[in-house]
């Protein structure tokens, strides 16, 4: 008996086990687990479909196969995903960085770029998770002090280890929202959980089973951290601060209204590639006391 499969029919058994198992993505989830397991690209494969897979690698092809099958996220089988061209390590612990917030990171440095010149920028992320946010930013501008601020003891070691694999030198706080955070800063950025509580079993299984449910969940009207945050930025912003805050499609009213109530100005909502509201921006007032 072979113990040697063809790549090409290995690929085929791997779609046709996600496509039963109701993956919608499944041609693209078995190419992406071959890549992994065996190195190829898709190049390679049509330049040699016929090419032997050896049966150790094979198994371990399938045991990923059998993972996706069972509603286990990509990323936490291959235990990496890319965001704004860097490759994060991600695990249970945190929140699989997102496309979406990529507009974020992206708004930030816009902001960067065009507003401050010269000067040594102090930016703060608060609910940092795997780091994605912080690290991006200290990566991609440049005249920046980044500090970045998790609760949760296993997700700042997930994004300490992000710094230390990308090489950025970001200062990591373990504390509840403000709680051991002190000093001024020019820039403070959140993707906060958002999440309403109700609406939390209506998620996918990927989310609500495998993702940490203290990154998700908003409280009942999914917006107890947007509250708690803004009624503390006074305090820790600079004069003329910027709070850039990502915000569920359909916060994009009740979350200008909590900075209004602290006397923000210039409340701008952006939105996304697929036209969902995604990002809050707000300066701090003159008369915030």
């Amino acid at each position: 008996m072979s113990t040697e499969f063809e790549l090409k029919d290995l690929i085929k058994d791997g779609i046709e086990k996600l496509q039963k198992a109701s993956d919608l993505d499944a041609t693209v989830d078995a190419w992406l687990l071959a890549e992994e397991v065996l190195g190829i690209t898709r190049v390679q494969y049509f330049i040699n479909p016929q090419r032997l897979v050896n049966k150790e690698d094979a198994d371990k092809f399938f045991k990923f196969i059998d993972m996706r099958c069972n509603k286990i996220p990509l990323q936490h089988i291959t235990g990496k995903q890319e965001f704004m061209g860097l490759s994060f390590n991600v695990n249970e612990d945190v929140l699989i960085p997102r496309q979406d917030t990529e507009l974020l990171v992206e708004m930030v440095l816009n902001y960067l770029k065009q507003k401050i010149q010269g000067k040594k920028v102090k930016v703060l992320d608060m609910c940092t998770g795997s780091g994605c946010i912080a690290i991006s930013i200290k990566k991609l501008a440049e005249n920046v002090d980044v500090t970045a601020v998790d609760l949760s003891q296993n997700a700042l070691k997930v994004a300490i280890d992000n710094a230390k694999q990308l090489d950025a030198k970001v200062t990591f706080i373990e504390s509840d929202l403000f709680e051991n955070v002190s000093g001024k800063y020019d820039i403070i950025v959140s993707n906060p959980p958002y999440i309403r509580k109700s609406d939390i079993e209506t998620l996918m299984e990927e989310v609500k089973n495998h993702e940490p449910m203290m990154a998700l969940d908003g409280d009942e009207d999914g917006l107890i951290f947007y509250k708690k945050i803004s009624e503390k930025l006074n305090e820790y912003l600079s004069d003329d601060g910027m709070i850039f805050y990502e915000i569920g499609y359909d916060q994009g009213k009740t979350v200008p209204d909590i900075l209004k109530q602290y006397n923000f100005k210039d409340i701008n909502v952006y939105k996304d590639l697929s036209g969902n509201d995604r990002v809050v921006i707000a300066r701090k007032g003159e008369e915030n006391v």
